[in-house]
């Protein structure tokens, strides 16, 4: 008999996962509460430069044939009875779970900030919410723009630097840059969280009178005017707040035993990605607590990782990281990392923006593991050094 395997999100993720496992051995199901399955990079684009390209395809049709696929919410795990409960009433049993149910966007988490991004929007919930922030920025004329991020979780860290350089951008091209203001707000003491980055960053955004708040934790904002109001009580006053919204983890409950951390997502090992407290649960991407940034590539290595484990050969995650990062001016760089090998600061370059373009046109592919030689070969190839061990120099 196939081994049930129930993968809890179709994402990136989970629907490499889901395509990696093969039919003469596994009972695959995806339980997901939508078909749409969208590419969130194409979020930052469809905010801040228009583009229309089609960001959202149906799950179903990412999907191998010999996967099952559900659409319903998960509700409940039970962990010791290996069975998931769901929205629409269903008890789905399983010899295997993956969690992979992501992160989402919670702005109730800051006073004032649902009301502002109703109104705004912004670049990292939803297609309708990107393009009301293009709108936002189409009619602006002129002023202050404040973009940074709400808390120091955040889905795709070059994200808000990618956000506010092409907002440069943007009011270059309209002529209306020298009557602009803009203001980078971070929790973190520096522009990039990691500091080799940081080296190539901040010098970026210097060259482009960019104003930088460190240390400044959002606490609130003012629906009426946008002021924003750190912890300290540092203000920013605005015509155009863009908030990069806190993150939570998926409302699923747990038990026996809860294995989320106070942000909702699911405490993992970071190598063998299994849930703590269980033999049976995975999870993989943004749902995990481990330290790596939340992106599409850690989300596609670690169902590979967990694939091989189900398939019974030995797979550990090393932690790699791959963002790229676009500059704004027709360049781009890659954050390449691994638990064992930090940041490696890479120069932006055009070719390098012509890669994260050119990956908006193959992401389809890729979930369907069509681009799997290729990414065999690429990633081993870019891997940064591991830094060399104290007592070895």
């Amino acid at each position: 008999m196939a081994d049930r395997v129930l993968i809890l999100g179709g994402g990136s993720g989970g629907t490499i996962l889901a395509n990696s496992l093969s039919p003469r051995r596994f009972d695959v199901t995806v339980l997901s509460g939508s078909e749409g399955h969208l590419f969130q990079p194409g979020l930052l684009y469809a905010a801040f430069t228009g583009s229309r390209a089609p960001l959202v395809r149906d799950e179903r049709g990412l999907l191998a044939r010999h996967v099952h696929f559900v659409r319903d919410a998960a509700t409940r795990v039970h962990l010791a009875e290996q069975v998931v409960e769901t929205a629409g009433g269903e008890r789905l049993g399983y010899d295997a779970l993956v969690v992979a149910t992501g992160i989402r966007t919670d702005p109730s988490q800051i006073p004032g900030l649902a009301e502002v991004a109703a109104r705004v929007g912004d670049y990292h919930s939803s297609v309708a919410h990107a393009r009301r922030l293009w709108e936002r920025l189409d009619r602006f004329r002129g002023g202050t723009i404040a973009l940074g991020q709400a808390t120091a979780i955040c889905k795709c860290p070059p994200s808000p630097i990618e956000g506010i350089l092409l907002a440069d951008r943007l009011l270059r091209a309209r002529g209306i840059r020298e009557r602009s203001r803009l203001v980078f707000f971070t929790p973190y003491p520096r522009p990039y969280p990691a500091e080799p980055m940081n080296r190539i960053v901040e010098p970026i955004l210097k060259e482009r009178g960019i104003e930088v708040r460190t240390f400044f934790d959002l606490d609130r904002i003012d629906p009426e005017t946008g002021t924003l109001t750190s912890i300290e009580g540092e203000t920013v006053e605005c015509a155009l707040p863009i908030v990069v919204p806190p993150f939570a983890g998926a409302p699923t409950v747990y038990g026996p035993g809860d294995p989320r951390d106070e942000n909702g997502v699911v405490r993992t090992d970071q190598r063998t990605l299994r849930v703590h407290g269980t033999d049976t649960a995975f999870a993989i991407g943004d749902a995990t607590s481990h330290p790596t940034s939340k992106s599409g590539v850690g989300a596609h290595l670690e169902a590979k990782v967990v694939a091989r484990t189900l398939a019974g050969r030995p797979a550990t995650f090393a932690g790699r990281t791959h963002c790229p990062l676009d500059v704004g001016d027709g360049r781009a760089t890659f954050v390449a990392g691994t638990y064992d090998a930090p940041v490696v600061p890479s120069p932006p370059s055009r070719f390098k923006h012509l890669m994260k373009m050119a990956f908006a046109r193959v992401y389809w592919l890729s979930l369907r593991g069509v681009l799997d030689p290729v990414f065999d070969v690429y990633f081993p190839l870019t891997e940064p050094p591991a830094a060399p061990h104290p007592h070895t120099g």
